[in-house]
C-alpha cells in the first residue's frame, strides 16, 4: 500500500465506520429469478462476518434472496440531515445472500445482537416460522462523501481504498468539477 493510499485509509475508515454504525437499516436491491427487480429496506446488525437480516420469506425482498442470491445493500444518510440532496452520504456493496440455519451458531449470535439493538420485537420475530436469518456478505463497495468523493471499499474490513479519479465535467467546457458550486445553472 503506497503512502498516500494509507493516509487516505487511515483518515476515511473512522469515518465510514462511524457511518456504518450510525445506520440502523439497509437499503435492499434484489432480483427474482425471472429477473425482476425489488427495492426494499431491512433493519440490520453488523457481525465479523457480514450484514445480518431477520426477514420473512412473505415479503418478496426474502424470496428473491432465497431464489438468487446476489444482493446490492445501501447505507444512506437521512435526508433531513443532509446538506445536499443530489450528493448524499452513502455506503454500498455488491454482497452475496446465504440463509442461516436455526441451529447454526451464527443464527444464535446474530439474533441476540439483533435484539441488542432493536429490543424484544427481535425476540418474537425470531419465533415466527417464516422468518429467516440472512447474511449478507459484502464483496466489492463504495463509498460517497459528496460530489466528486467517490472511493472504492472492499468488503471485509473496508481496507482497500482506491480514490476514484473519474469525476463531474461540464459540458460546455469539459472542466471537471470540485464541488457543486462549480455546476452550470
Amino acid at each position: 500500500m503506497s503512502e498516500r493510499q494509507e493516509r487516505l485509509q487511515n483518515r476515511l475508515q473512522p469515518e465510514i465506520r462511524e457511518f456504518r454504525d450510525n445506520c440502523r437499516t439497509l437499503q435492499l436491491a434484489t432480483v427474482d429469478s425471472e429477473g425482476n427487480p425489488n427495492a426494499s429496506y431491512a433493519p440490520f446488525v453488523l457481525q465479523e462476518d457480514g450484514y445480518y437480516v431477520l426477514i420473512s420469506e412473505i415479503a418478496r425482498h426474502a424470496r428473491n434472496l432465497q431464489q438468487v442470491p446476489r444482493v446490492s445493500l445501501m447505507l444512506i444518510e437521512d435526508e433531513s440531515g443532509a446538506r445536499e440532496l443530489f450528493a448524499r452520504k452513502r455506503l454500498t456493496f455488491d454482497a452475496v445472500a446465504e440463509v442461516v440455519a436455526r441451529d447454526d451458531a451464527r443464527w444464535s449470535k446474530a439474533v441476540a445482537a439483533l435484539e441488542g439493538r432493536f429490543g424484544e420485537i427481535i425476540k418474537g420475530l425470531s419465533n415466527l416460522k417464516d422468518f429467516k436469518l440472512f447474511r449478507l456478505k459484502p464483496e466489492q463497495g463504495l463509498f460517497v462523501k459528496g460530489f466528486g468523493q467517490a472511493f472504492a471499499v472492499s468488503g471485509d474490513e473496508l481496507v482497500d481504498f482506491v480514490h476514484l479519479v473519474e469525476g463531474h465535467k461540464r459540458i460546455d467546457t469539459g472542466a471537471e468539477l470540485t464541488s457543486l458550486a462549480d455546476a452550470p445553472v
